[in-house]
C-alpha cells in the first residue's frame, strides 16, 4: 500500500511485514534498498527473506527469536494520520507493530513488540533499515563533554577489519563507504543522535534515542552500521525488556530526508543532530 505523509511517500507490504518497502522525500530518489529473492538467512528453524526497506527484528541476536519468518499477511489501517501495520504472531510467539506519523518534517516512526504467551529472557526491539550501495553511511563519535572521564564507546563485530579501505573515522563520525565486498559492522554509544546515509545528493537521517542509563544490548551501542553484499544497514536497538503480560519493547525513530548537496554537508547535518 502506497501513502503520502506530508513529504514523503512511502510504501508498506501487506503480504509480508511489518515492513515498509520504499521511502522517497517529494520526487527525490529511492532511499530504500530492494533485494531479490536470493537474499536470504537460512537457519535450523527455516528462512527469514531480507527484501530490502525497513525492518523491526528482535535483540540480541538469536536465531529462532530473531530470524523468525514474517512471510504472512499484516493488517494495515489509518486513523487521524497515524498508519499502522501490524503482523500475526511470528514463529517465535512475538506480535510486531509499527506506527508512521509526521511531526513537523520528521517521519516518527513508532516500533513496537509484545508476546502473545510463554516467557522469553529480556528483549529489545531493534529498527533496520537497508538503503542501497553507492553511497556513504556515517556514524557520529563525538562527545561533547570534556571530563577526564571515557564518555562514548565504539563497539566492533568480530567479522570487522580496521583495515578495510572502506572505513573512515575521523573527530566527529565514522564514515563508511558502501561498496561490496567482506562485510563489516560499528556500532556507537551511548549517544549518537543520528545515523545518516548520504546518496545522490540526498541524506537520509534517523534520530535514535539515547542509551544512558537504559540497558541496551551489544554493549550499549544504541546506534549500528552494517555492510554487506548488496546493501547496507542504519541499525538502532532499545533497551531490554521483559515481555511480561500487557509490557512491550518500544522504540522510537524520526526519520528526516533533506537534499544536501554533498558528503560533507551530509555530515554536518547528521552529526549536529
Amino acid at each position: 500500500m502506497h501513502f503520502d505523509v506530508g513529504p514523503y511517500r512511502i510504501a508498506i507490504a501487506t503480504e509480508f511485514g511489518p515492513r515498509i518497502t520504499s521511502l522517497r522525500f517529494d520526487d527525490g530518489p529511492e532511499m530504500f534498498a530492494e533485494l531479490g529473492p536470493d537474499s536470504v538467512i537460512t537457519h535450523d528453524t527455516g528462512i527469514y527473506h531480507f527484501r530490502g526497506g525497513h525492518r523491526l527484528w528482535v535483540a540480541p541476536e538469536v536465531p529462532e527469536m530473531t530470524y523468525a519468518a514474517d512471510d504472512h499477511a499484516c493488517l494495515v489501517e489509518e486513523v487521524d494520520g497515524v498508519i499502522t501495520v501490524t503482523a500475526p504472531p511470528d514463529g517465535a510467539g512475538l506480535v510486531k507493530e509499527m506506527s508512521l506519523s509526521l511531526d513537523e518534517d520528521a517521519l516518527v516512526v513508532d516500533h513496537r513488540i509484545t508476546r502473545t504467551e510463554g516467557h522469553s529472557p529480556p528483549v529489545s526491539a531493534w529498527a533496520i533499515t537497508q538503503v542501497p550501495v553507492g553511497g556513504t553511511a556515517i556514524l557520529p563519535v563525538s562527545g561533547a563533554d570534556t571530563t577526564p572521564s571515557a564518555n562514548r564507546y565504539l563497539v566492533l563485530w568480530p567479522y570487522t577489519s580496521l583495515e578495510d579501505s572502506r572505513v573512515s573515522l575521523g573527530d566527529e563520525a565514522l564514515e563508511l563507504r558502501a561498496a561490496n565486498g567482506p562485510p563489516i559492522k560499528f556500532g556507537a554509544g551511548p549517544d549518537p543522535g543520528r545515523l545518516g546515509y548520504f546518496r545522490d545528493s540526498f541524506v537520509f537521517m534517523k534520530e535514535i534515542a539515547s542509551a544512558t542509563d537504559r540497558n541496551v544490548p551489544d554493549f550499549g551501542a544504541v546506534g549500528q552500521v552494517y555492510l554487506g553484499q548488496g546493501f547496507c544497514e542504519l541499525e538502532s536497538v532499545g533497551p531490554l525488556t521483559d515481555l511480561t503480560a500487557g509490557v512491550a519493547a518500544e522504540l522510537r525513530e524520526r526519520w528526516i530526508v533533506v537534499d544536501c548537496g554533498d558528503l560533507d554537508s551530509a555530515i554536518g547535518l547528521t552529526v549536529s543532530g
